[in-house]
């Protein structure tokens, strides 16, 4: 039929087209409930855009299940980066995600893109995933994704794309019935306007049930007003009498395709129809318009046309024919997936048999760390089990390490009332820890710990498990310790080891006993040839290390889990990535700690992990607040602080505030920031040093604003606590603002003598620390702006030039710029050059020409800052603009000098 009205719908999306044309990647949402004409309002747009460079897959609901169907069918297979997995478990979406930037940038370089995906609420998950995670890293590319959908309210997840989609620069189409000069178009004036209002009013413009309608009614019962119009007839309706024109060989045929899913090889449907000449069966189901015939490599392919087509069979079955159809499916499906699928829909009830096999299979694959199918496993089992609550509980689980919040949440609201106490409360208690409701979470884990029941249910081990987090989010160091190791003594303790170890060293390490946490982790292996249960393990001495100043081994164990911890649950993976993020920090290697740390709070948002969302937006807001990328900065503040409802949140989100405000050089809003932690009693993760660092900026702000005494108090108890751990890092921080605070009072040899000593906790002594980097900048800066005024011009431009140099090589333009006045105001000839060329550049371009100068290619500058090759291409031209250079080489001898 012809295509009518949308004229608006195709001017918004002609005019999205040409804003990507320019170089703003666009995203349009087009939804709208089944029939109303999506698919076809799109593909009119593409027929009159004028590019061919189009990309175009649909969700199939058959397919749902299958691991990157949707993305297979768009690309022809997964991205070439994208190795095929040792195990069965599909690779990380994160990973295809980075891999599919480089596709779409390939995709793009002669003519805009168009990549549209239809019917993504039948999408699979890990594609949506990849999917989510591409389209947010794309910049100033030419691409123009359109998806389509029923309702963005009500899509399942993944939770990124929803907020995706809601967010501010998405343009979303929303498409109504069509009206009463659309629908006389339609029916091309051979009825009365009487006759169109009529149809108009009885079928809301729906264009499916229109089309319908008009197939299936003479026009002249539209225009006879004494003649009730029949209901309209839905695709159930015309289908149905489609079948019925069919054979009976036929008919068994359609059955059996539509049992199988939206497509299948023939000879399968054959087999399962008991149809011996299946050709000439499909021949008859395609001339009756039931199914297409498609061609592959295995032979001829029976298909639905549209999901409605096969939804309306499949409904139309019965119950004893369809658990027949699936009982002969499962004995030729030729996966393992397939068949326990066809097995779970042939069963009438309760199957206590397959529910254990399913339940055995879900449980190992929580071993494994592979929780995504463990989760669907355990779900089917739990509903043909005739004690479902324990089993949906173990998938409650599955799904909450998955990173599928709102499916756990949905399946916790089904528990039955009677549920077990100990299976509704370890349920509820791990979706409210995850939702970052701690008091709630508490009180449900501690039902379930207490009324654990039988022993190999494994409930006491997970309820301990998680509320040794808790205690941790909480700042509960000791007592987190103690709960994890409850879990590991537990029965079914084998069911819960994903951050077990971690959670435990972690308690300890914040207590105040990092030495015999330490201790206790000796003889790991390297993470490259570690189980699942030493990466946990690995992960914890990762974080000890650094809080023990020993940050190359930090670094060592760290990045090792990192790159080994690909099978692990979302949070350990979340954590593992910020903690890596957290030590190059402090480190120095900020470009690395910036991608670490922003990818973790990415993570964390798109997970729906609230309980780790204001830790990892606190780490992420280092690097920018130190480097003067205020807006960036300030993003992650609001995250951080908006979440933080517990102890070390607060921690965290406080200080990262703080640092943007010290960063400005803004001493009130620094007290301000800090002034929460003030009032809380708990001294784990609070007050210990290496874990948050926020005493010294509390300080320095204290001393800035004249608040002397206040600022002594603090101190005093801060190098209390430095000199009982006995770390240098602590130790030098201490002493600086101890010097600081003593310039203040005009002290002068004492502060003399403080900043001595910091120089030489700091091993800063001989001009070339072993400390943070960062750290001895700015005792090196304080330093020199002390003997400054005192009139020791020459010894004060030392130590403030080797600051510039450090804080030129961190990009830490605000610290730079104090620097360069202080050593103006010496009024001595400089024996360094000015700051980095890098400085003039911002810090997304500072990132690309580092990686750049190294001799990366643009492709793997964009493979490691997880952006398209065009977002890398904009940002490195205007880094050549602003330096003054045309090449690469020219580039990597400026930043050389």
């Amino acid at each position: 039929m012809t295509f009518v009205g949308r004229d608006q719908e195709l001017r918004c999306l002609a005019a999205e087209f040409e804003r990507a044309r320019a170089g703003q990647p666009r995203l349009v949402v087009v939804e709208g409930p089944a029939g109303i004409g999506k698919t076809t309002l799109v593909q009119r747009f593409l027929e009159t855009c004028g590019t061919g460079n189009v990309l175009f897959t649909d969700g199939d609901e058959g397919e749902a299940l299958l691991p990157y169907g949707t993305l297979t069918r768009l690309l022809g297979g997964l991205p070439a980066q994208i190795e095929a997995p040792a195990t069965a478990e599909p690779p990380d979406p994160l990973a295809v995600g980075a891999a599919l930037l480089p596709e779409l940038s390939e995709r793009q370089a002669g003519e805009p893109l168009c990549l549209v995906v239809d019917d993504v609420h039948w999408a699979d998950a890990p594609t949506l995933r990849a999917l989510t995670f591409c389209l947010r890293r794309l910049r100033v590319d030419r691409v123009m994704a359109v998806l389509m959908l029923r309702e963005a309210a009500t899509l399942p997840g993944p939770e990124g794309l929803r907020r995706l989609i809601a967010a501010d620069t998405t343009r979303r189409l929303r498409l109504r019935g069509l009206r009463e000069p659309e629908v006389a178009a339609l029916v091309g004036g051979r009825v009365s306007q009487r006759a169109v209002a009529r149809l108009v009013a009885h079928t809301e413009g729906v264009p499916l049930h229109l089309r319908a309608l008009l197939d299936e009614v003479p026009l002249e019962v539209l225009d006879d007003l004494a003649q009730p119009l029949p209901a309209p007839r839905s695709y159930t309706m015309l289908v149905l009498a489609k079948v019925a024109r069919c054979a009976p060989p036929a008919r068994e045929l359609v059955g059996a395709v539509s049992v199988l899913g939206m497509s299948c090889p023939l000879h399968l449907a054959a087999r399962v129809a008991g149809v011996a000449e299946p050709l000439q069966a499909l021949e008859q189901a395609v001339r009756e318009g039931v199914l297409l015939e498609r061609s592959s490599a295995r032979g001829p392919v029976a298909a639905f046309a549209h999901p409605l087509i096969r939804a309306a069979v499949y409904r139309d079955l019965g119950p004893a024919h369809r658990s027949a159809l699936h009982a002969r499916a499962a004995l030729v499906a030729e996966d393992e997936q397939a068949r326990l699928r066809h097995r779970i829909e042939a069963v009438a009830g309760p199957s206590p048999e397959l529910a254990a096999e399913l339940a055995e299979l879900g449980r190992a694959q929580v071993r494994l760390g592979a929780f995504g199918g463990a989760a669907e496993h355990l779900k089917a089992a739990a509903e043909l089990s005739g004690d479902p609550a324990p089993l949906a509980a173990e998938a409650v689980e599955a799904l909450l390490l998955d990173g599928r919040v709102d499916e756990a949440a949905a399946l916790t609201a089904n528990l039955p009332e009677d549920a077990h106490p100990a299976v509704r409360g370890y349920a509820l208690g791990h979706l409210a820890m995850v939702r970052g409701q701690v008091e709630e979470a508490r009180a449900q884990l501690i039902t379930a710990w207490e009324q654990a029941g039988p022993p190999e249910s494994g409930l006491a081990a997970r309820a301990a498990q998680q509320l040794a987090m808790l205690c941790l989010v909480k700042a509960e160091g000791s007592q987190a310790a103690r709960w994890a190791e409850r879990a590991r003594t537990s029965p079914g303790y084998r069911l819960s080891i994903d951050y077990n170890r971690f959670t435990q060293l972690t308690g300890l390490a914040v207590s105040g006993e990092i030495d015999a946490a330490l201790a206790a982790t000796a003889d790991l292996p390297p993470p490259a040839s570690a189980t699942i249960a030493d990466l946990d393990a690995l992960l914890g001495r990762g974080l000890l290390r650094t809080c023990s100043d020993d940050l190359a081994g930090g670094l060592a164990d760290l990045s090792g889990v990192v790159a080994a911890c690909g099978e692990r649950s979302v949070p350990f993976r979340m954590l593992a990535t910020a903690m890596l993020g957290q030590v190059e920090y402090r480190s120095g290697r900020w470009d690395d700690a910036a991608l670490h740390t922003g990818t973790a709070a990415s993570v964390a948002d798109d997970a729906d992990q609230r309980w780790l969302s204001p830790i990892c937006h606190g780490l992420a807001a280092l690097v920018p607040a130190s480097r003067g990328d205020w807006p960036l900065a300030e993003s992650h503040v609001r995250a951080a602080v908006a979440g933080a409802d517990s102890v070390a949140p607060l921690a965290h989100g406080c200080s990262a505030a703080a640092h943007l405000a010290a960063a400005r050089g803004d001493h009130a809003a620094t007290v301000a920031a800090l002034e929460p932690l003030q009032a809380v009693e708990v001294h784990d993760i609070v007050y210990e040093p290496g874990v948050v660092q926020w005493l010294d900026l509390f300080v320095d702000a204290l001393v800035g604003l004249g608040e002397l005494d206040r600022a002594e108090t603090c101190l005093v108890a801060a190098e209390r606590l430095a000199g009982r751990r006995g770390r240098g890092s602590a130790l030098a921080t201490a002493a600086r603002c101890r010097g600081g605070l003593h310039a203040a009072r005009h002290e002068n040899a004492l502060a003399d003598a403080a900043f001595t000593t910091a120089l030489g906790h700091s091993g800063a002594g001989t001009g070339a620390g072993t400390g943070p980097p960062f750290d001895e900048a700015r005792l090196r800066l304080a330093y020199g702006r002390f003997l400054r005024r005192l009139g020791r011009r020459r010894q004060a431009q030392s130590h403030l030039e080797l600051a510039l140099r450090l804080f030129a090589r961190l990009g830490a333009a605000p610290y730079v710029g104090r620097c360069e006045q202080e050593l103006s105001a010496c009024g001595l000839p400089r024996a360094e050059p000015g700051a980095s060329p890098l400085l003039r550049l911002t810090p997304q371009e500072q990132a690309v020409a580092r990686l750049v100068a190294t001799g990366m290619t643009n492709r793997q500058v964009a493979r490691e800052l997880v952006l398209s090759v065009k977002t890398i291409e904009y940002h490195l031209g205007n880094a050549y603009a602003k330096l003054g250079v045309s090449s690469r080489v020219a580039l990597t001898t400026k930043l050389m000098h």
